[in-house]
């Protein structure tokens, strides 16, 4: 019997799973996969290096892989042309990370389902179709509450000498950065979303701290009104928030959703477990 292949990706990291009757018979991460930053000979040394993965190339009969910038046609295409050339005996079916999330969080309502971690989206799902609400903009323009806006406002304040002197003495030993670093890191090197995203752990350990709580409530709060206050459907949905950033702030976020009468289904940190679940209960569906 052919395998079906589960990929689910966001920007930073990737969790790959091959099943079989319902069974797992493969799972590992990898780094992300983002087909707008990668072309196709990255992609193919990036999968040839996987060599768990390659004994399965041809009993794969299904591949399911979501990822962001896969609604972007170009990229899409490259990806998928990829993918078809290594596991060649199977059905390559290409999503967004919105619907994973979306997928991955529906239970019997309709809901909202907000990504929060490297970047950050919002859609609207019935179950049936996703509804994108404002296009997604990426770490400069947009990704108001994600890892890469948290990252880029924390490092804006240590390089400015900003954070108070307890956090700016931490800072300086966890991390040996310098102004040419930050600028060559997010100016010239790849996927600079995933290097501002890096300093997100930082600011968990010090979430008691005032300036921390301060700092991510302000984005949290940049985020609500960007994407979700102005929809006048917000009090008669919930909202699904999946990502890292959401799940290691619930606290915060909660607590904000609370004062804005918006209320939460779930956080979920990781989708690949709703995925999991839901390609071993509707195989045939995409």
């Amino acid at each position: 019997m052919s395998k079906t292949l589960v990929v689910e990706s966001g920007s930073t990291k990737s969790d790959w799973v091959v099943l079989e009757n319902g069974q797992s018979k493969l799972q590992f991460q990898s780094k992300g996969w983002n087909p707008l930053f990668m072309n196709a000979e990255d992609m193919i040394r990036r999968l040839n290096s996987y060599h768990d993965l390659m004994p399965f190339r041809e009993s794969i009969g299904h591949v399911y892989f979501y990822a962001p910038g896969c609604s972007y046609k170009a990229s899409k295409d490259v990806l998928k042309e990829v993918l078809e050339g290594v596991f060649v005996n199977a059905v390559v079916e290409l999503e967004s990370d919105l619907l994973a999330a979306a997928r991955a969080t529906f239970i019997d309502k309709p809901l909202f389902v907000s990504i929060l971690g490297t970047g950050s989206n919002t859609a609207f799902y019935d179950g049936e179709i996703i509804e994108p609400l404002n296009p997604s903009l990426g770490y400069i323009l947009g990704d108001e509450g994600s890892g890469a806006s948290l990252g880029k406002v924390i490092l804006k304040a240590y390089l400015y000498k900003k954070l108070p002197v307890d956090l700016y003495t931490e800072f300086s030993k966890e991390y040996s950065i310098s102004t040419d670093l930050v600028l060559r890191s997010v100016y010239r090197q790849e996927n600079p979303n995933r290097f501002l995203a890096s300093y997100v752990p930082f600011l968990v350990k010090h979430k008691t701290s005032t300036f921390v709580k301060e700092l991510v409530e302000k984005e949290f709060e940049d985020y609500l009104q960007t994407h979700l206050m102005s929809n006048p459907m917000k009090v008669d949905f919930s909202v699904a928030f999946v990502g890292s950033v959401a799940f290691y702030f619930q606290d915060f976020l909660s607590e904000l959703c609370l004062q804005k009468n918006i209320s939460i289904s779930r956080i979920v940190k990781s989708p690949i477990q709703g995925l999991i679940d839901f390609h071993t209960n509707t195989p045939s569906r995409f």
